[in-house]
């Protein structure tokens, strides 16, 4: 069975190439790489750096496929305040937490949390006028509709990471 040509989406940068790695890309979007964090994001600074380089691939898709919830980066790097824990869960649990190290020698814990331990995320950023009426609505119908069916690994609720685009 012949297969599609294969195109790699680029970014071009003063006459050289970078490329969207999709352990980065899940990284920074979710907080939950496995070797986004262990090899590029190690401390804060990297996080800042490395958002800064990427946010205009990933916050268009982010908006549009995941209404009411934003990248896990703009946590780290502070544009938006970390959601505060509600009531602190039992020690034993599968919940995300990230320690997320400075070069300074201090560091912060990062949690995802759900509901009653943490309030909703969409629910907290639309309390600090993050999300507007209109993505309000988007994000109410994507709840009611579901996730839908299961598109693959590169899938992310709806956000296909850039590796997906091109296979």
């Amino acid at each position: 069975m012949p297969r599609a040509k294969r195109l790699i989406r680029k970014r071009f940068v003063e006459g050289t190439t970078e490329v969207l790695e999709f352990e980065l890309e899940e990284t920074l979007l979710r907080g939950r790489g496995i070797l986004g964090v262990a090899l590029e994001l190690r401390t804060r600074e990297d996080w800042v750096r490395l958002w800064a380089r990427w946010r205009d691939t990933i916050m268009p898709k982010a908006l549009e496929h995941r209404p009411g919830q934003r990248p896990f980066a703009q946590y780290v790097v502070g544009e938006i305040p970390a959601r505060p824990v509600v009531i602190e869960p039992p020690m034993v649990n599968g919940f995300f937490k990230l320690y997320v190290p400075s070069r300074n020698g201090t560091g912060t814990w990062y949690f995802d949390y759900p509901q009653p331990y943490m309030e909703a995320e969409a629910r907290y950023l639309r309390d600090i006028g993050v999300v507007d009426a209109a993505e309000w609505k988007r994000y109410l119908a994507k709840k009611r509709r579901g996730y839908g069916p299961y598109r693959g690994p590169d899938d992310l609720d709806g956000y296909t990471l850039e590796v997906g685009l091109h296979q």
